[in-house]
């Protein structure tokens, strides 16, 4: 039986190349005249300065702050992005959403920009990656850990998604869950092992604050579902570091109407998101607050 580890170390070899190669932006690309945009800089000593870059010469930076101009050497210059001034709220940057891809389980249609991507774990016992390998299509992979059974018989999964439309106010995505248990042993069976679902997804809004509206239909081994399950979710960034949550699963069949209610936090940082969230079914009894969701996720 293999280890966690070994499945960690795997997961790093496929996707570790992309993660180390990032993206941000570099001052000679700039668009210093642009008023409606703010700069960031990250200094060689851990500051962080915001405002506007207003020159630019072979040695220096200067930038523009709130309190004032101040004259860097471009030696000490980490890392340099460029943000939208919305970013910037009453005087405090506001980083941006660093999870606007997913609300708790599915996928938005906001896309992954090249370069980036972030390492989730759901219930500690769901791990995966995905990352951008251009500005409309990224690629995950995942796989479950879950303890006391044969390590084999958990579930391997891809998450390709593809941007169809990246409009400023409108995003539509096409994309996939391909599950599968026994890769690991080679004893896949594919009528009985095989599972995921084929989904479209719209997003309307910004990566702040945003609506979607999905359709999705699942498979087992070889069948496809008759019907497609809707997905009705959405976020809203209310502070700095705090967004409000909710996704709706619901599918009518033969006049029966079923699915899953949710509403939960998002607590936020400049590379990090923390769930917390409840569940609800629709049908039955329903209990105060729900069955507890926790996840977090790590942007790169």
């Amino acid at each position: 039986m293999r280890s966690t580890r070994q499945v960690a170390l795997a997961l790093l070899l496929l996707f570790g190349p992309l993660v180390l190669q990032g993206q941000q932006a570099t001052l000679d690309r700039l668009r210093l005249g642009d008023t409606s945009i703010v700069h960031i800089l990250r200094l060689t000593d851990g500051t962080q300065l915001v405002g506007r870059i207003t020159r630019l010469t072979a040695d220096s930076v200067t930038m523009a702050l709130r309190a004032g101009s101040v004259t860097v050497q471009r030696t000490m210059v980490v890392e340099v992005r460029e943000l939208p001034g919305t970013a910037v709220r009453n005087g405090d940057f506001w980083f941006p959403n660093p999870h606007s891809t997913r609300l708790l389980f599915s996928p938005t249609a906001f896309p992954l920009e090249k370069g980036t991507g972030y390492f989730s774990d759901i219930y500690l016992f769901f791990v995966a990656v995905q990352h951008g390998i251009t500005d409309r299509f990224s690629l995950g992979a995942g796989i479950s850990v879950f303890p006391g059974i044969n390590f084999g018989d958990n579930l391997v999964y891809l998450t390709p998604k593809l941007a169809v439309v990246d409009a400023p106010r409108l995003k539509f995505s096409l994309g996939a869950f391909l599950g599968a248990a026994g890769l690991v042993t080679g004893e896949l069976d594919r009528d009985m092992n095989s599972l995921g679902i084929l989904y479209g997804v719209a997003s309307t809004g910004t990566r702040e604050s945003n609506v979607s509206l999905g359709l999705g239909w699942g498979y087992l081994g070889g069948e496809m579902a008759d019907q497609p399950v809707v997905m009705l979710g959405a976020q809203g960034r209310i502070a700095k570091q705090i967004a409000l949550l909710t996704e709706n699963w619901v599918l009518v069949e033969g006049g029966k109407t079923e699915g899953i209610l949710s509403y939960g936090v998002r607590f936020l940082g400049e590379r990090i998101a923390v769930d917390l969230a409840f569940l609800n079914s629709m049908e039955g009894e329903k209990f105060f607050p729900g069955i507890p969701f926790v996840g977090f996720a790590f942007r790169y």
